[in-house]
């Protein structure tokens, strides 16, 4: 049974897996029925839309190889305290995606006999809105669904392939060494990423061409919602942090790989190896810089023989893969400055998601390959739909040079834009532009 046979997903809530045999959806409209004495037609009022409650019959299994089930305790004992925790939850629906809900009711029935396995009643009602509107929607809401639902295919596939290389006597130190350089090399580009130079493009408001990051799009100033009040002095703070949190990431990471078949399972190792990608991510400036250091880092390849092994090579690809995601959501993210820019970085992402893919249907795991499919489907969505908005580029010959003031009201009827020309001409001095450049057609 594939992952994704007949396109369902695979259910879990909080991140519990489990199985399921039948589920079941309630919902319909909140209608007041309003009778009178003396009509026999009653007047009704549409008062909106009914709560949908999503229920499930399924079960709980020792050591299965589809949802990547541990021992029948503890899996009960993990779905116990998700469905117990206060507050709602992610559900991921087999159909309908990822939701966000609260549980309503629970059973759990335990064979005492056989002792393996455990059959289970859930129902959940929506709290809200779905967290993703659209499990594929041509918007970046779409990249982020199609990256989360990656993910747990990616993990998925790469488990079972640990869990066969292991039991066909594969080595642990394959996975170690690997996951050590793999480790590594992210540790170092965190450093990149929180460099001193690159902080400034966290500062608030437009500070100029040397200080604005890679990141500024069309208006020259980033749109993310950084603190008024941030200084230098406070995101050199923040960097330090982020650096923190890599390293934590990377510690998670090597204790999962110690502790495997013993505390951790080969699920924990994927998710671990995810969640580094991610703290990398976190780290950098701004999502230009994000794919910039993941590019570099999707190029590193391990060393030594145990790397090379098929161990080793099943965590090479598992942070290819994780890569390949974290560079589709950084797209999601960055601003194109124009439409050759937003096209541009389609091209890069796309392709890069498309080793990657290929590399995993050259494998076999189709899981794997059909995620990242669909995940190249969203990132171009957006990027066509975001950069379909911009101007091109296109180039301009004027007789002399002038001013980017003078040349920003003379073509764009706009003097406010001079920065804009600014950064995208990269003159020796605003004040002498030169008389030739490249930049947007209006």
């Amino acid at each position: 049974m594939a992952l994704f046979s007949n396109g369902l997903l695979p259910a879990s809530f909080r991140g519990v897996p489990f199985a399921v045999a039948r589920s079941a959806n309630e919902g319909g409209r909140r209608v007041v029925v309003h009778e009178y004495p003396g009509r026999d037609l009653p007047s009704t009022e549409d008062m909106g839309r009914g709560a949908r409650r999503f229920s499930f019959n399924g079960f709980l299994v020792e050591g299965d190889l589809v949802y990547l089930g541990g021992p029948v305790q503890l899996q009960r004992a993990l779905l116990l305290a998700a469905l117990e925790a206060k507050g709602p939850g992610i559900l991921t629906h087999p159909t309908l995606g990822i939701l966000n809900v609260n549980v309503l009711r629970y059973s759990m029935d335990e064979d005492l006999g056989a002792g393996r396995m455990s059959e289970i009643s859930l129902a959940f009602v929506e709290s809200g809105k779905k967290s993703l509107a659209s499990v594929f929607a041509a918007t970046d809401a779409g990249v982020l669904s199609a990256a989360t639902i990656a993910k747990i295919a990616i993990v998925a596939d790469i488990a079972r392939v640990l869990v066969s290389a292991l039991s066909g006597g594969g080595t642990h130190s394959g996975i170690s060494s690997s996951a050590s350089q793999w480790s590594g090399q992210t540790t170092a580009l965190a450093g990149d990423a929180t460099a001193i130079n690159k902080l400034t493009a966290r500062l608030p408001g437009n500070n100029g061409r040397f200080t604005s990051g890679a990141n500024a799009g069309f208006t020259t100033a980033a749109n993310d919602a950084y603190s008024a009040d941030a200084t230098v002095a406070s995101l050199i703070v923040q960097a330090s942090e982020q650096r923190q949190d890599v390293a934590a990431a990377a510690a998670t990471l090597a204790a999962a790989v110690a502790t495997l078949g013993i505390g951790a399972t080969e699920t924990d190792v994927g998710n671990a190896a995810g969640d580094l990608v991610d703290a990398l991510v976190n780290a950098c400036a701004d999502p230009a810089d994000a794919l910039r250091l993941l590019a570099k880092l999707l190029a590193f390849s391990p060393a030594g023989i145990d790397a090379a092994g098929t161990t080793g090579s099943a965590i090479t690809a598992l942070f290819q893969r994780m890569i390949a995601v974290a560079l589709a959501v950084s797209s999601a993210r960055y601003q194109p400055s124009s439409y050759d820019d937003a096209f541009k970085t389609l091209v890069l992402v796309t392709s890069l998601i498309d080793t990657v893919a290929t590399a995993a249907a050259d494998a076999g795991q189709d899981s794997t390959y059909d995620v990242l499919r669909d995940l190249r489907i969203a990132v171009t969505q957006d990027l066509k739909a975001r950069g379909a908005t911009l101007a091109p580029i296109r180039s301009f010959n004027v007789p002399r040079s002038r001013s980017a003031l003078a040349l920003a009201q003379s073509i764009y009827r706009d003097a406010s834009r001079a920065d804009q020309l600014i950064a995208q001409v990269v003159p020796v001095s605003p004040l002498f532009m030169p008389p030739s450049f490249q930049a947007l057609a209006s």
